[in-house]
């Protein structure tokens, strides 16, 4: 569940991208906004409500895992990652709490709405160069950010020994030791 909060929150964000721009011409005192741009309007204000929803189920997700499934945070890697992605769900938040401020109880509010923004952009770059870090590197963090599902269709062949290891096992993850079958 996880996953698909994750991705949901990345296509509304591509989809707040796009509609960002009929906001300007909807409140362009000398034209009339088109019908088009009320409705992008729209779809950008309610869609950002989604995802301040989303990220909050995301973060109300992240907070209360079963124990075994704690990471442990034993590296600057590790901690980094953590740092990122909370300030990531916090610019978010952010600019969702901006964003409704601003349409519909103080315009000057859009300034912190960019502000966030902005700084969500530099978050995901980030994030986007860990990824392409750990894809590189082959260690199979990549792999766990896919939804199974989508996986089974990218990696048809890949035998279950593989996938537990690429999705970091149980045992690892506890500190116990195990061995698996072969298929």
């Amino acid at each position: 569940m996880q996953i698909a909060v994750h991705w949901s929150v990345v296509l509304l964000l591509i989809g707040q991208w796009y509609t960002s721009d009929a906001i300007p011409r909807t409140h362009n005192p000398l034209l009339p906004p088109s019908e088009s741009d009320l409705f992008q309007h729209a779809v950008h204000n309610y869609a950002g409500l989604l995802i301040g929803a989303l990220v909050l189920l995301r973060i109300g997700l992240r907070m209360f895992p079963p124990q075994s499934l704690l990471p442990r945070l034993t590296n600057w890697r590790d901690r980094t990652s953590q740092a990122v992605q909370w300030a990531l769900y916090f610019s978010l938040l952010g600019q969702v709490a901006a964003g409704f401020v601003t349409s519909y109880l103080w315009a000057p509010a859009a300034r912190f709405h960019v502000l966030f923004w902005n700084v969500a952009l530099i978050l995901v770059g980030l994030h986007i160069a860990a990824a392409a870090y750990h894809s590189f590197r082959g260690d199979g963090v990549v792999w766990r950010m896919i939804p199974s599902t989508l996986e089974l269709l990218i990696r048809p062949t890949l035998r279950s020994e593989e996938r537990n290891a690429a999705r970091g096992s149980d045992a690892s993850r506890t500190g116990q030791s195990g061995t698996s079958s072969p298929d």
